[in-house]
């Protein structure tokens, strides 16, 4: 593995039971999504030691197929989300169109009347502010972002782009920055790949995760709360 820029990484193996359990689980639940980024930069050597831990997470088979397309700046970052808000201009006017909703639910293609009741509201009053005042509630003001993707070939793509984000989400954390996981834009990225092909992302590649990154000035008092959690075993 390449060196890491920021820091010095230990290169001794840690067996299993070597390190301490209670402060691993502090540590993942105190990572929050941030909400409200301030304007400073983040510093390219600190994305570049990012991807690099990312990119030791474990992947399918060994393939290491993960790509990874890194916003370094907020101009980089406000170039892509007028891409993505101008997805979702042309999505809200479809949406709009009532009859074709409801032909759509007839037969069996629900999924924009599902987006009209859940999403549309929302997304019609962030688009208005983003064109009246430039408040950017998509990226939420970050001056940095990173997106996960995966090459063809992969036995299982998903699972490796994920397993690397989250590798990226706690290494952001450890070295002072905020995040915040961006799945509007996944599914912009996914539905029209021109927007894909604007930022660079060769046509073949997938997306499956956009990451946020900057800093904040948000304080948070205690770690984040869970609903309970569906478990069960199956004992053959």
């Amino acid at each position: 593995m390449s060196r890491y820029r920021t820091f010095t990484a230990e290169k001794q193996w840690l067996p299993p039971g070597n390190y301490n359990t209670s402060r691993l689980v502090q540590f993942m639940a105190s990572r929050r999504s941030c909400r409200r980024f301030i304007d400073r930069a983040v510093e390219r050597d600190v994305l570049e030691d990012l991807v690099k831990i990312g990119i030791s997470a474990p992947s399918g088979t060994n393939c290491q197929l993960w790509t990874f397309t890194v916003l370094p700046t907020r101009k980089a970052v406000k170039a892509l989300a007028g891409h993505v808000s101008s997805f979702y201009e042309r999505l809200n006017t479809t949406a709009e169109k009532t009859l074709l909703r409801s032909f759509l639910k007839l037969i069996g293609k629900g999924e924009l009347d599902a987006y009209y009741h859940g999403y549309y509201r929302m997304v019609k009053g962030a688009l208005e502010e983003w064109h009246e005042t430039g408040k950017d509630r998509l990226f939420h003001g970050s001056t940095a972002g990173i997106i996960v993707g995966s090459k063809p070939g992969a036995s299982c793509p998903v699972e490796d782009a994920l397993l690397a984000t989250q590798n990226i989400l706690l290494g952001a954390h450890s070295m002072g920055l905020y995040s915040c996981l961006i799945g509007f834009a996944v599914v912009a990225m996914k539905r029209d790949r021109s927007i894909q092909r604007f930022i660079g992302m060769p046509a073949e590649e997938e997306v499956h995760a956009v990451i946020a990154l900057g800093y904040s000035d948000e304080v948070y008092e205690r770690v984040g709360g869970r609903k309970k959690v569906t478990q069960r075993y199956f004992e053959g």
